[in-house]
């Protein structure tokens, strides 16, 4: 296991571990003192729109101008970026080494190893074709990419995507209000459990 993988396993650990002491803290509330889950409830259930959130998401950033009005420097980036990177995956790329270093790092079968990685070239090499196409268009005849831009430019609304969000779900907070010590009792020893697994494991 990498180092970056082992701080984000004990990152994880901790965080679970954080969380299995507020529920050990939320349990023991519940059971001894039902009145503050009340209290907390009229505080922190707050009702927040999603339609407002989606708007940001909604607006149209155009970039189509750009391109148009600065179509040799954008044609120029495209092609420069596109010819390196079909010279450096044809030339460079040694595909024995990075399944060995892939194999030391995750436990996947060889084959699979071999195929997902020879699918993610094959997917880097056709978008690396692709804007090189588009890049020699930019270069000679920008105008013959307005009939592709009018077909690809569709807008997609949020606003169907997030209906759901905007139904309230209240069978939770009534299960809740009315077992409280048992869901406390429940959540308490819940969390002492995850949270003395976790000590142990650590």
């Amino acid at each position: 296991m990498s180092i970056i993988n082992k701080i984000l396993f004990h990152a994880m650990l901790l965080f679970l571990m954080i969380g299995s002491i507020v529920g050990v803290f939320a349990g023991a509330a519940l059971v001894l003192r039902p009145a503050w889950l009340l209290y907390m409830s009229s505080h922190a259930n707050r009702w927040i729109a999603m339609p407002p959130i989606a708007s940001l998401l909604d607006q149209v950033i155009k970039v189509d101008r750009w391109f148009y009005r600065h179509h040799k420097a954008s044609g120029i980036s495209l092609l420069t970026g596109a010819v390196l990177l079909i010279y450096f995956i044809t030339a460079h790329f040694d595909k024995a080494r990075i399944l060995i270093s892939l194999a030391k790092t995750y436990t996947l079968p060889p084959e699979f190893t071999a195929v997902l990685l020879d699918s993610v070239v094959l997917s880097i090499l056709l978008g690396a074709a692709g804007t090189l196409i588009i890049s020699l268009f930019l270069l000679i005849r920008p105008s013959m990419l307005r009939g592709f831009e009018q077909g690809a430019n569709q807008w997609f609304s949020l606003s169907h995507g997030l209906k759901p969000f905007e139904v309230s779900r209240v069978g939770v907070d009534e299960y809740v209000f009315q077992n409280v010590q048992m869901t406390g009792v429940l959540l308490l020893f819940g969390s002492l459990y995850t949270l003395a697994g976790l000590t142990i494991w650590l």
